[in-house]
């Protein structure tokens, strides 16, 4: 049964060239983030603007190429959104720069008290300051890399294109709205005002890892809301629907991800809370997008 049903009910089209619920979905994103660089009237955001026009160009050139042959290329069709994340992330920290210059961290922090009474991210290793939870939960969070393609696999696995577009556009409608947030409402995170974790928490090998490759690494301004936990929850609620076994091996991975992201400083526990709702809003909204693009001309 893995990979073989053809999506007859409506979702995905892949029976034939044209586009797929993916492609709007895709473009959409685009053209939405072409506006908010066009708008800023800046160098810079003109020539963003104008790369995100090709790259609308590009997709809608997707719809004129026949269907791919092969597992590999169905999958890669269908899932390319979330693959390319990694390129729109790049430019969030300078395309989050041209509307509104500086960051809102202050406002977000007064939430965070109002909210929980305290900075949970500041908080939280010192409530549980052992060497051996800091790293269970750093590893839920680099966990991320693992959780996303194996809940998309595994809704390839079993329910078919059909399966896999669900989960591919639900993982990249979570990826889309966050971003946009972050285009309009640039957040650092607590790991830009907040001292550096000390003590045993921070003596762990997989702490030295996943810190090192977000120096490395990150974009600034993208905290709130936490894509991290918006498209791990997602792709793993969208997947795990379609799939229980998938559902419950990686609940452990999404529950210390989604923890670690506070723990570790690198998200507010209000971002956190704003990536859940995101996770959410997306796995809910899916599936009547999906039905109305699908229904499309």
């Amino acid at each position: 049964m893995a990979g073989t049903l053809s999506g007859s009910s409506g979702g995905s089209n892949m029976g034939r060239s044209g586009l797929l619920t993916v492609d709007v979905l895709t473009a959409a994103y685009l053209a939405a983030t072409a506006i908010i660089a066009f708008i800023s009237r800046t160098e810079t955001g003109l020539w963003l603007a104008f790369l995100h026009l090709l790259g609308i160009g590009l997709v809608f050139g997707l719809g004129r190429l026949p269907r791919p042959r092969g597992t590999f290329g169905a999958v890669l069709r269908i899932a390319y959104p979330v693959a390319v994340t990694p390129l729109f992330y790049m430019e969030l920290a300078t395309l989050n720069q041209l509307l509104f210059p500086g960051y809102f961290d202050p406002a977000v922090q007064a939430w965070e008290e109002a909210v929980f009474g305290v900075q949970l991210s500041v908080k939280a290793s010192d409530w549980i300051p052992y060497r051996w939870f800091s790293e269970i939960l750093h590893l839920g969070y680099v966990s991320y890399y693992l959780i996303v393609p194996t809940a998309l696999i595994a809704a390839w696995r079993a329910a078919g294109r059909e399966g896999l577009e669900r989960a591919a556009f639900t993982t990249a409608l979570a990826f889309f709205l966050c971003y946009l947030c972050f285009a309009v409402f640039p957040v650092a995170g607590p790991r830009y005002d907040f001292a550096k974790i000390t003590g045993p928490p921070s003596d762990g090998y997989v702490f030295g890892i996943v810190h090192s490759i977000l120096e490395s690494g990150s974009s600034k301004g993208t905290a709130f809301p936490s894509s991290h936990v918006g498209a791990t929850v997602s792709a793993w609620l969208s997947g795990g629907a379609v799939n229980p076994r998938a559902f419950w091996i990686l609940a452990p991975f999404a529950v210390s991800l989604t923890l670690g992201t506070v723990y570790g400083r690198f998200h507010y526990g209000i971002d956190m809370a704003a990536g859940l709702a995101f996770a959410l809003t997306a796995f809910f909204a899916a599936p009547p997008l999906i039905r109305r693009l699908g229904r499309r001309p």
